[in-house]
């Protein structure tokens, strides 16, 4: 669609410890895997679903799923990818009936402990298998961890268990001629004044179990930064509204920089029209995970 775009090494935002973390990590998200996400099925379900959908109150998604290396020493632990379970294993869990029944109704009041015990009492081989790796995960995990790996994965069944066939299926229905879209801030044709992907992240947190805003942009954020740098489509204005971002503004946005998901977005676009807001959020969230600012 277009040539493939390059970076500015340095920016100028009036605000000091931004410029700062764009010129430390900015060129490295872009060159170096681990942030962008392919536009293929393996990839879009491993690291866009498994390893992002989940991610939040600290259980490390992308670390329980193997796409991205664990953070802790826990020699035991082994994730899905090694493990052979993926969102075909996890869906065909949930049609298993008092498992769903204990995760949608038995959890409240019970240790974590009872949930694996129905894993591995009611799932088979596979189901011991999720318990083993959820028992060896060193980061925190909670039962509604298992329910949405389990609920999450059946609500692609009808797609063929794949996330990229569902994303394809819900822009064609926004109105989207071509996929991936071409422009993700097009209207969308059934959703009013959204653009579409607006329209999409709404569906997403309509369709998946404990996936809200923040989520679902950061479920489609990266494989669209993928689709920019790779020329199949436009600047978007999708990113991830965590709490790194918000603890940046908060400590050093002086009044400069909106802490406002739109507010951000549109600051961000009048300084740099060319660049997606993901880039710089991302940026954002080395500088304070690293320590950097």
């Amino acid at each position: 669609m277009t040539s493939a775009p390059s970076l500015p090494s340095e920016i100028s935002t009036g605000c000091p410890e931004l410029d700062l973390v764009w010129a430390r990590f900015a060129q490295a998200i872009f060159d170096r895997p681990g942030v962008l996400i392919p536009d293929t099925e393996e990839d879009l379900n491993w690291h866009a679903f498994l390893g992002h959908s989940l991610d939040m109150q600290g259980f490390r998604a992308a670390e329980f799923a193997g796409v991205d290396d664990l953070t802790r020493r826990a020699p035991n632990f082994v994730p899905l990818r090694q493990r052979g379970i993926g969102v075909s294993e996890l869906a065909s869990l949930w049609e298993i009936s008092p498992l769903r029944e204990h995760l949608l109704r038995g959890t409240k009041g019970v240790p974590f402990s009872a949930s694996l015990d129905m894993l591995r009492s009611e799932g088979g081989d596979l189901g011991a298998s999720l318990a083993d790796a959820f028992a060896a995960f060193p980061w925190r995990k909670f039962h509604w961890a298992i329910r949405a790996l389990l609920q999450n994965s059946a609500a692609l069944s009808d797609h063929g268990h794949s996330f990229r066939r569902w994303l394809q299926s819900q822009c064609t229905g926004l109105g989207a001629n071509d996929f991936p879209p071409p422009d993700f801030q097009a209207p969308a044709s059934s959703d009013g004044h959204l653009t579409l992907e607006r329209a999409v992240r709404r569906r997403l947190e309509q369709t998946f179990y404990m996936v809200g805003p923040a989520l679902s942009a950061y479920m489609l954020s990266d494989w669209q930064l993928w689709l920019w740098k790779h020329g199949q489509t436009r600047v978007f204005a999708t990113f991830k509204l965590d709490s790194f971002h918000e603890d940046f503004v908060r400590k050093y946005g002086r009044g400069v920089i909106p802490s406002d998901e739109i507010g951000f977005t549109n600051w961000w676009l009048a300084l740099y029209p060319n660049v997606p807001p993901r880039l710089a959020n991302e940026c954002i969230w080395l500088g304070i995970e690293r320590k950097f600012v």
